[in-house]
């Protein structure tokens, strides 16, 4: 495979004219390619660790903070937990700021990966207010699923120990559960597929948004497989992340991330 050489980013707050609905060439990527994507993603790491924690100790943090927010009320907390997922791709711009900087030779600085967003701040915008209308949809969306169901429960504690006890309780919990994580399940889907590789074009190629979640949707039907075990991938790492108290995102936030650069530096030629 052709090793694409990455040009010098210069400052742009939207895409220029040659660039708008633009198509680019995507390749066909084995599942193998996964295993390179997270090595890579770890070799980044180390170039500058400081740089890539502090942004795993920001997610973290907001993981924590979140926990104790919602801790009288742990449905919306999944509900806030599993939107993180559709909005996480537009989070981790600094990390795929930061490997933009290794790929180049250039220092791998915190400070300099937050005007990340400069280099297409009209676009990756537009971009953020998709997914935050996406994730406040899936919030809303949730709750209504939610008091669906527990209508006719009482909800005998707060917490977790309350929520189980009426989920167990209750003559269609099993109906709950599938249509929580179903619905929940479309909502992440969609941004998968529309976002595995929208930030970091958005932030290296600086295109339009359209071009970058078509560009997204072509890499998803090239190869499906190998996008499936991603996404599984992804989930896997981030929910080991946040099931250790959110601990583990200081490491797998990061990971994921700058594994992300690499998986569209493979696929988008």
């Amino acid at each position: 495979m052709e090793q694409y050489v990455s040009k010098p980013a210069t400052a742009s707050v939207a895409p220029h004219a040659e660039q708008l609905f633009k198509s680019y060439p995507v390749q066909h990527v084995e599942p193998a390619a996964i295993q390179r994507w997270l090595r890579q993603g770890w070799d980044d790491i180390k170039v500058n660790p400081s740089a890539s924690l502090a942004y795993g100790i920001i997610f973290a943090l907001i993981g924590v903070l979140m926990g104790m927010v919602s801790a009288s009320n742990p449905a919306f907390f999944v509900a806030a937990t599993t939107g993180f997922f559709l909005v996480g791709p537009f989070l981790a711009l600094g990390l795929y700021a930061l490997s933009h900087q290794i790929e180049q030779g250039q220092p791998a600085r915190f400070m300099t990966s937050l005007g990340g967003i400069r280099e297409n701040s009209i676009s990756l915008g537009l971009y953020a207010i998709m997914l935050g209308m996406l994730m406040v949809f899936w919030v809303r969306l949730s709750a209504v699923i939610t008091g669906i169901f527990f209508n006719q429960v009482a909800v005998s504690a707060e917490g977790y120990a309350g929520l189980w006890n009426a989920l167990i309780t209750m003559n269609d919990g099993w109906m709950f559960v599938l249509a929580f994580f179903g619905v929940g399940l479309l909502f992440a889907l969609f941004a998968f597929i529309t976002g595995v590789v929208t930030a970091p074009m958005l932030l290296e190629r600086k295109v339009d948004i359209v071009t970058a979640a078509t560009t997204s949707v072509r890499v998803v039907l090239k190869s499906p497989l190998t996008m499936l075990l991603w996404a599984l991938t992804i989930s896997v790492v981030i929910g080991a992340g946040i099931l250790t108290f959110n601990i583990g995102l200081i490491i797998a936030m990061p990971l994921i991330a700058h594994a992300s650069w690499h998986a569209y530096r493979d696929m988008v030629k």
